[in-house]
C-alpha cells in the first residue's frame, strides 16, 4: 500500500500541478532538496529556474542551463565557486548582490526586495515567449494537495514559488509584485524546505528515545505545562501532545513566523490545533512571568 510518506516530492508537485491544471511554470527556490527530484525526472515542466544561494550540484541544473538564474552574495565564501560554475554552464545567468550572504535565516525578499524582484523579472521576461506558459485561469485563494499547501495570487503564466529555508518573510516583500504579472503559487506544508527537514529529525527514532529519556528524568505530573522553546515546526509538541492525551498543557515558542504559521497549520490538519498553544517569542526574553523551579 503506498503512503503519503513513501511518495516521493517530485511526484507529489505533480500531482498538485495536475490538480491545478498546469503543465509548465517558472520556478523559484532556495533548497536543492525541493527541485532536484523535479528537474532529473521532469525536467519539461521547468520553464526557467531561479535559485537563491549557491548550495547545489551544477550537474543538477546542466539540462536546464539556459532557463537558469543563479542569485548570490559577494559576501558568501563559495561565491567565486559558484560564479565560475554557473559561467561553465550555456546560457546560464547570475546576479551577484553586493555586501551580502545569503545564509539558511537570509530574510533576502525583504532585505534586498528591489535586487531580488528586478532581477527575477527581468529574467523571466527574457524566456522565449514560444516556449512560456499559458496563462491557467486559477482562482486566487489557498488549499492543499499532496501533503503540499498552496497559496495562489495574481494572474497569468504560472511562477512556483517554493520556501527559502528559513527566512523569516520568505517570499511575502515580493508576492504582490510579481503577482502583477504571474500567477504566483507559493508552496509549504510538511514536505517542503526547512520543515522537511525539521520533520524529519523530530520523527527519528534516535531523536525521539533522546527527548523521552529528557522526559522521563524530568518527571512530569499530570496538569504541569511543557513549554519548547525554539519549536520550529512543532513536530515535538505534536508528539508529546499524542503521547500526554491532555495531561499537560503545551506551549512552543519560536521567533521564526514562518515557521510558526508552518507549524500551527501542521497541528490543525492533525487534530491538534486546541492541544497546543503556539506563540511568537524569543529564547532570550521569553514572553512568560518567573516561576521558581521545584
Amino acid at each position: 500500500m503506498t503512503t503519503e510518506a513513501t511518495v516521493s516530492l517530485e511526484e507529489r508537485l505533480r500531482s498538485l500541478f495536475h490538480h491545478l491544471g498546469i503543465d509548465q511554470a517558472h520556478f523559484a527556490c532556495r533548497l536543492a532538496q525541493d527541485w532536484v527530484g523535479l528537474a532529473a525526472r521532469y525536467p519539461e515542466m521547468i520553464v526557467s529556474l531561479t535559485v537563491l544561494g549557491g548550495s547545489f550540484d551544477p550537474r543538477a541544473v546542466e539540462q536546464l542551463a539556459a532557463k537558469l538564474l543563479v542569485v548570490i552574495g559577494d559576501q558568501e565564501p563559495n561565491a567565486k565557486a559558484v560564479s565560475d560554475s554557473v559561467n561553465r554552464l550555456p546560457g546560464a545567468q547570475l546576479v551577484t548582490f553586493r555586501d551580502y550572504e545569503i545564509r539558511a535565516w537570509s530574510d533576502v525578499a525583504a532585505e534586498r526586495t528591489d535586487e531580488l524582484g528586478g532581477a527575477m523579472l527581468q529574467f523571466l521576461a527574457r524566456v522565449d515567449p514560444s516556449t512560456a506558459p499559458a496563462g491557467p485561469a486559477l482562482r486566487e485563494g489557498d488549499g492543499e494537495i499532496a501533503g503540499i499547501s498552496y497559496r495562489i495570487r495574481g494572474a497569468g503564466a504560472p511562477l512556483v514559488l517554493l520556501p527559502m529555508f528559513l527566512a523569516p518573510s520568505q517570499w511575502e516583500p515580493l508576492v504582490q509584485r510579481l503577482s502583477e504579472r504571474y500567477c504566483t503559487i507559493t508552496l509549504g506544508g510538511a514536505a517542503l524546505g526547512a520543515v522537511a527537514i525539521l520533520e524529519s529529525r523530530g520523527r527519528s527514532v534516535g531523536y525521539l528515545r533522546m527527548v523521552s529519556t529528557l522526559l522521563e528524568e524530568a518527571e512530569l505530573r499530570s496538569g504541569e505545562t511543557v513549554l519548547e522553546v525554539g519549536c520550529g515546526s512543532g513536530v515535538l509538541d505534536r508528539w508529546l501532545a499524542r503521547r500526554a492525551s491532555g495531561a499537560h498543557r503545551i506551549t512552543a515558542v519560536d521567533i521564526n513566523p514562518y515557521l510558526l504559521q508552518e507549524a500551527g497549520a501542521l497541528a490543525r490538519q492533525e487534530g491538534l490545533g486546541d492541544a497546543i498553544e503556539f506563540r511568537d517569542g524569543n529564547a532570550e526574553s521569553l514572553p512568560f512571568a518567573d516561576e521558581p523551579c521545584r
